[in-house]
């Protein structure tokens, strides 16, 4: 770490929570985790970039007591829905090292999508005492402001992205049952079958093919009733 030297001090030097002092003079340094991920565009990788560093020079400016050093995480291609990304994983092991005073990011999904992870992560953050701002929402979970904005933040993030959920799921079903997500017949095969009288054909003599025909269905769900009832 560069500390600012003064000749008329002495060179001892005093670790603290990861803050390097001077003794008899304050110079205050803070570890900033710039961290990037995007999944598929590398462009704003470059963006998230800068973005980052614009609000570092920020902060530099309004705080020039401070030194502020930066260590980039960067995960390109990986996706938001799970924590299990290289770069993530080697931040939260500098956080639980004590090696950084705040993590830095773009916007909340930048993080992760997923309200039960972020709500795990700012808790491993705090419990080691590194803070977590947000660029484009001016989030700083340093204030009391910045922790209840953050978490009603993420409340929401949650919410939109069970709803998205259960609308595929429900259009699923629907599909399953009558067609298409629009509910327009898209010649699916029939689910409902008579199946006694599949097995009193089969057992008869005709072909599964024959009998999928006639009930037009799948010979797969003519195989699948025929095993249910021991005759496959």
């Amino acid at each position: 770490m560069k500390l600012k030297y003064n000749p008329k001090r002495t060179n001892k030097v005093e670790s603290f929570h990861g803050i390097m002092r001077l003794q008899g003079d304050l110079m205050e340094v803070k570890r900033i985790g710039l961290y990037i991920r995007c999944s598929t565009d590398k462009q704003e990788v470059v963006l998230q970039r800068e973005q980052l560093y614009e609000y570092v020079d920020f902060i530099r400016r309004r705080n020039q007591e401070t030194d502020y050093l930066t260590q980039e995480f960067v995960d390109e291609g990986e996706s938001g829905g799970s924590t299990k990304r290289p770069q993530f994983t080697r931040m939260m092991e500098a956080v639980q090292d004590g090696r950084l005073d705040y993590i830095m990011v773009t916007r909340l999904d930048r993080l992760s999508r997923s309200l039960q992870d972020l709500l795990n992560t700012t808790t491993a953050l705090k419990n080691h005492d590194c803070d977590f701002v947000i660029t484009d929402q001016n989030i700083d979970t340093s204030t009391p402001q910045g922790r209840l904005l953050f978490q009603i933040m993420g409340a929401f993030a949650e919410f939109e992205r069970e709803a998205i959920r259960e609308r595929m799921q429900h259009g699923r079903k629907k599909a399953a049952v009558g067609g298409s997500k629009s509910g327009k017949p898209c010649n699916r095969p029939k689910l409902d079958v008579d199946v006694d009288g599949i097995a009193y054909k089969f057992g008869n003599g005709m072909s599964m093919n024959q009998i999928a025909k006639e009930y037009e269905v799948s010979i797969t769900l003519v195989r699948s009733r025929l095993q249910e009832r021991g005759l496959r």
